[in-house]
């Protein structure tokens, strides 16, 4: 019997019950202690980290008040005034590249210019200040508050011939700079003969500590291009094959969600115009994270918004005395496929030649532009080689227009039977479908057999066009005569009598030479076709080479003339077939009254034959 009252804790469960208070409490205090204060401590710190690296590789120009926009040659020139810039000077670009700051923010093309005039270049690369400005940069950042790093301000000095410094493909260029800190960084530029800039980053650490770095590079672009389509043909804009995805991202994406964050091994990046590219191509063996970022300033409209794509790379520890160098590779130049694939290849990117928007036609587009630029290897002018293309292709789909033609040959035979038909039961529309069925049963004639092959060429059309439309090479091509330039629209126009009158036509009414002549193919191979038996049909087809001759005047004329010369095979091959056939051909008489007059000598003849 124990000696504690009734109601009453035993004295054993009292001191257990205390042993297990205390105990607890221990265990809470050193939990707390131990694992989540310095897991709250650590999530600061990673929240302040990012937020730092985050700041530190916003490579957002000084903005004042009103957002300035002077001319990029004012700036450049008073720059180089001052002693800030060193010339670039390769085969395809010119430039400079500013000792403040180390950026490169001025590069243009040697051997492309705004107009057929050749007065001025296009400019790819422009300072903040300007009113286009884009520009790239690379380097370092830290989450070590107490460290100095290179910024948009630094004065870095030159290293090595220093008299007359000038980056050429056979001269690279070495900026260097030391923070108070210690730590010396050394930046190497270097150029190839044709578009790729190599930035070699080298930091060696004597602060007298270890420390936590990061790699990066950006490019960046205040408001919008200068050169805009703002269409859906091209994606203009960020753009990035990362991972096994291409990202096409357009401005106004950015504007709606400001950030996208993708981590991974293999990927470029960069921004596309219709004909130009500014890319990142960084090392494919390491972890990266690639950014797309929109940086507004708060509700002003008087300040463009800042659009940047950067890359990242993983921390990087670098003890006292030790140093290490990454290199970034900048593509600033044309789409031009060719090269687009080579470099790919030499750095082991993938599919950077999606960097040319060739869409979801994509397994017609890419073919076929293959196939234009060997043609015009061979013949040395890009309109012979649309017209050599033509050819091709007319011959490859051959066999279906075939099928079409001898359909409508068919059709056109019956044409004076048909009209019959129309005009017996005229009044009796259900009979008229049912003689019209048995007359094509009986002909073994399918109306529609003309049709399906017709409508599997339409993408060949829309693919040509993707491929004339976005090829740099046929930028300013000239043809012969007053084509001058393939990728714009045919310059004459048929209200002005081709320039013989001294005034010009608006746009609108500039239906050129070439237009004009796919119009006349297009009437001959209607005239060529069977006429449609509804009336509003009739109406509706005596107009459509009219719209859209005027609607394809204002398109490239490369295309236009690709279009008139598939015309003009057409109409060819659709004329042998009829004569093969015994069909009759009526280019000047309306095919009623053609018909008619068929019928009518049939009867004559068969009455003398009676």
């Amino acid at each position: 019997m124990s000696g504690h009252k009734p109601g009453q804790m035993p004295p054993e469960d009292t001191r257990n019950l205390i042993i297990f208070i205390i105990l607890a409490v221990l265990l809470w205090g050193g939990f707390d202690h131990f694992v989540m204060k310095p897991n709250v401590s650590a999530q600061k710190a990673k929240i302040e980290q990012g937020k730092r690296l985050d700041n530190s590789r916003q490579v957002q120009e000084t903005i004042q008040a009103l957002d300035p926009q002077e001319d990029h040659e004012e700036v450049i020139t008073s720059e180089f005034t001052g002693g800030l810039r060193i010339a670039i000077d390769t085969p395809e670009l010119k430039g400079s590249i500013s000792t403040k700051g180390g950026r490169l923010d001025d590069i243009s093309f040697k051997n492309h210019f705004k107009t057929l005039a050749k007065e001025e270049y296009v400019t790819l690369l422009s300072p903040a200040g300007t009113h286009y400005p884009h520009y790239a940069e690379t380097g370092w950042v830290s989450p070590e508050v107490s460290l100095t790093f290179p910024d948009k301000n630094t004065e870095w000095s030159i290293i090595g011939n220093q008299d007359t410094p000038v980056l050429t493909p056979s001269t690279p260029l070495v900026f260097q700079w030391k923070s108070p800190e210690g730590i010396l960084f050394e930046r190497t530029y270097e150029v190839d003969k044709n578009f790729m800039i190599s930035v070699n980053e080298k930091i060696q650490n004597y602060s007298g500590k270890k420390i936590e770095i990061y790699p990066y590079a950006a490019i960046a672009r205040r408001g919008l291009p200068e050169f805009l389509d703002g269409n859906m043909i091209v994606h203009e804009g960020p753009l990035g094959y990362i991972g096994e995805t291409l990202e096409e991202i357009d401005y106004d994406e950015l504007d709606d969600k400001p950030s996208w964050n993708i981590v991974s091994k293999e990927g470029w990046i960069g921004f596309g115009q219709k004909y130009w590219l500014v890319g990142l191509l960084p090392d494919q063996t390491q972890n990266k994270t690639f950014r797309f970022v929109q940086k507004s300033r708060g509700d002003s409209t008087r300040i463009r918004p800042l659009y940047q794509v950067d890359v990242m790379g993983e921390a990087l520890k670098l003890d006292a005395g030790a140093s290490t160098d990454i290199t970034h590779n900048i593509y600033a130049g044309i789409k031009n496929v060719r090269l687009l694939d080579e470099y790919g290849d030499k750095m082991g990117v993938r599919h950077f030649d999606l960097a040319v928007d060739f869409g979801i036609l994509y397994f017609l587009t890419r073919p076929l532009y293959w196939l234009l630029m060997l043609l015009y290897d061979f013949a040395g002018n890009f309109g012979v080689a649309i017209i050599l293309l033509t050819f091709l292709l007319r011959l490859a789909v051959f066999p279906l227009a075939n099928t079409s033609y001898r359909s409508f040959a068919k059709m056109k035979k019956l044409a004076p039977q048909m009209t019959e038909l129309k005009e017996k039961y005229s009044d009796d529309k259900p009979t008229m479908r049912t003689e019209l069925a048995n007359l094509y049963q009986r002909e073994k004639v399918n109306p529609m057999a003309g049709c399906f092959p017709i409508l599997l060429q339409i993408p060949i059309f829309f693919a040509m066009y993707k491929v004339i439309y976005i090829a740099v090479e046929m930028r300013h091509a000239p043809f012969f005569g007053w084509i001058q330039d393939l990728s714009q629209r045919d310059p004459t126009s048929i209200f002005n009598l081709f320039g013989l009158l001294p005034f010009e036509t608006p746009s609108l009414l500039t239906v050129g030479i070439w237009p004009c002549l796919m119009i006349i193919f297009m009437i001959i191979q209607q005239k060529l076709n069977p006429p449609p038996q509804d009336p509003t049909q009739k109406v509706m087809m005596m107009y459509f080479p009219y719209v859209i001759g005027l609607m394809l005047s204002g398109f490239a004329s490369g295309l236009v003339i690709y279009w008139t010369v598939s015309n003009a095979l057409s109409v060819l091959q659709q004329a042998i077939i009829m004569k093969s056939m015994g069909v009759p051909i009526h280019l000047f008489s309306d095919e009623e009254e053609a018909t008619s007059f068929d019928k009518e000598k049939k009867d004559s003849d068969k009455k003398a034959g009676s």
